[in-house]
């Protein structure tokens, strides 16, 4: 029996084994990884084990082709000559309340705009007899990978139309809309806080209803815009 399912960004897996339900556990100390073109080619993930037994770790690097649309793909990359992000060691045995370091090494810098891959960190374990059935959790990790090209930068529009706003990003790398408002004019007290925000990739666009009573020449929409180290807040007339 096997069960699999996505749980922001961590792959929930259900493996029958011989003992009582269980959830082998790991975490790692960051789940977003940026390649910058000004520093060394390499990032390191510390992935740590607080569990009372071993964790067999197995690391897998996938190519995002299309991120952020509906015709996403993710690649499992395993021919060497296509290898252009590798992550090692590709599996490894942490003790228990242990540490284990992953390096993650670029061998190339985009020219055009960034790559982007997801690197996975699955929990294995070998077969096992069962004199009866039970449930063991395995949490898999996905941690997200920016490669950058040279002179990164984000473009961000915003144009009105039929009620919705559609911001477009025309710039090299993915930038992150958060913490939104709608005004009505500069004063604060006539602001109103958005829960909706997303992350933009190079060269695609987002689509968002107005708010309530928001309307076309009627204040504006204002984001902060964060590129994974600085935020600058930036405005969107109506």
């Amino acid at each position: 029996m096997f069960m699999k399912r996505i749980v922001s960004g961590a792959c929930l897996l259900a493996t029958l084994i011989a003992s009582s339900q269980a959830l082998a556990t790991m975490s790692l100390d960051r789940m977003i990884v940026y390649f910058k073109p000004d520093q060394l080619p390499r990032q390191d993930v510390v992935v740590s084990n607080p569990d009372k037994e071993n964790l067999y770790l197995q690391t897998e690097v996938y190519k995002v082709v299309n991120p952020g649309t509906e015709q996403e793909e993710r690649i499992r990359v395993t021919d060497p000559n296509e290898i252009k992000l590798l992550a090692t060691p590709g599996k490894a045995i942490i003790p228990p309340n242990g540490h284990k370091t992953v390096r993650l090494v670029s061998l190339e810098t985009p020219k055009d705009k960034e790559l982007v891959y997801r690197v996975t960190f699955r929990p294995v374990v070998g077969d096992l007899e069962a004199k009866k059935t039970a449930i063991k959790l395995l949490v898999a990790y996905q941690a997200l990978v920016f490669v950058r090209p040279q002179n990164p930068e984000y473009k961000v529009a915003g144009k009105l139309n039929n009620g919705k706003m559609t911001f477009t990003n025309s710039g090299n790398i993915n930038v992150v809309l958060r913490n939104g408002k709608y005004c009505t004019s500069s004063k604060e007290e006539s602001c109103t806080d958005l829960s909706d925000g997303t992350r933009i990739y190079a060269g695609e666009s987002w689509e968002m209803p107005l708010p309530e009573g928001a309307a076309r020449g009627k204040g504006f929409i204002q984001y902060g815009l964060f590129d994974g180290e600085f935020e600058e807040t930036q405005k969107f007339s109506l």
